[in-house]
C-alpha cells in the first residue's frame, strides 16, 4: 500500500458517511432506552433543531446543552458502553457503502483520513474508527472532576466556520510535527460546511442540500449520490477528474 501522507481527506459525517443523522438516532436511541423523560417532547424538539439546522439558523450552543441534557450527571464509561451499542445496532447499518468505498479509495492511496462533523465528539469518535478514518474533530463535551457528563459542551464548537477553525488547529499540531498535509480534499452533503469545502483544494458535494448543489454546479465541483438503491458510487461528468 502506498503512503502519501501529504494528502489529508476530510469527510462530514451525518448524510455523507451516514444515511442519516447521529445525533438525531442517539436520541431515539436515549428515547428508547428512558434516558429523556418526556421522549415526544424531546423529539419535536429535535426537529425543530434540524430544521433550523437545514435552514443554517441553527443556535449550536443551545442545540449542543440541550443533546447533552440527557447525559448530565451520567459517567463517562457508562455512556461509552451505551454509544457502543448504539453505534453497533443503529449506525453500522446506515453507514453508506459507496461513501465507505470512497474512503477505502483514499486510504488505498495512503492518504491521511479524517471525520470532522458538528454531533458531539462522544458519538462521532467512535463512528470514525467504525468506518477506519485515522482521527475524529467534533465538539467534545465537558466533564466534573468525577468523569460525570456536565452537560456544557467545551473547546471549539464544529459547526459552519468552526470546523475550518478546529482544522488548522490540527493542522498546526501536524506543523509541529512536520507531518502537515499539502493537498485537502472534502466531501460534504450541507451549505454549512461551505467554509471547508472553500478552504480545501479538491471539493465534493455528496448527496447535497440545494444550496450546496447550486455551488457545487456553479464551481464544477464533483457530486457524488451514495443514497442509490445499490448502495454504490454515482459521479456526474465532473467526478472522474477528482479520483
Amino acid at each position: 500500500m502506498p503512503d502519501d501522507r501529504r494528502h489529508l481527506a476530510i469527510f462530514d459525517l451525518d448524510d455523507t458517511l451516514l444515511d442519516g443523522d447521529c445525533t438525531g438516532l442517539w436520541i431515539a436511541w436515549l428515547v428508547r432506552r428512558r434516558w429523556v423523560e418526556d421522549g415526544e417532547a424531546f423529539m419535536e424538539q429535535v426537529a425543530r433543531h434540524d430544521q433550523q439546522y437545514h435552514a443554517g439558523t441553527l443556535d449550536m450552543q443551545a442545540h449542543l446543552r440541550f443533546v447533552l441534557a440527557p447525559l448530565v450527571g451520567r459517567r463517562h464509561d457508562t455512556v461509552r458502553d451505551e454509544v457502543v451499542a448504539f453505534v453497533e445496532t443503529w449506525i453500522r447499518p446506515r453507514l453508506m457503502p459507496g461513501a465507505l468505498e470512497r474512503l477505502a479509495w483514499h486510504r488505498d492511496q495512503g492518504h491521511a483520513t479524517l471525520v470532522i462533523s458538528a454531533s458531539m465528539h462522544h458519538l462521532v469518535d467512535p463512528i470514525a474508527r467504525e468506518v477506519g478514518a485515522d482521527d475524529a474533530l467534533a465538539t467534545p463535551p465537558a466533564f466534573d472532576a468525577e468523569g460525570r457528563f456536565t452537560g456544557e459542551p467545551t473547546g471549539i464548537v464544529t459547526y459552519q466556520s468552526g470546523k475550518l477553525k478546529a482544522l488548522e488547529a490540527w493542522l498546526a499540531e501536524r506543523d509541529v510535527e512536520h507531518t502537515r498535509p499539502g493537498t485537502l480534499w472534502g466531501y460534504s452533503d450541507s451549505h454549512n460546511d461551505l467554509p471547508l469545502l472553500e478552504h480545501v483544494d479538491h471539493a465534493h458535494a455528496t448527496q447535497p442540500d440545494a444550496r450546496l448543489a447550486r455551488v457545487a454546479e456553479q464551481r464544477g465541483w464533483p457530486r457524488f449520490d451514495w443514497r442509490t438503491a445499490s448502495g454504490s458510487t454515482t459521479q456526474d461528468a465532473n467526478a472522474t477528474s477528482s479520483w
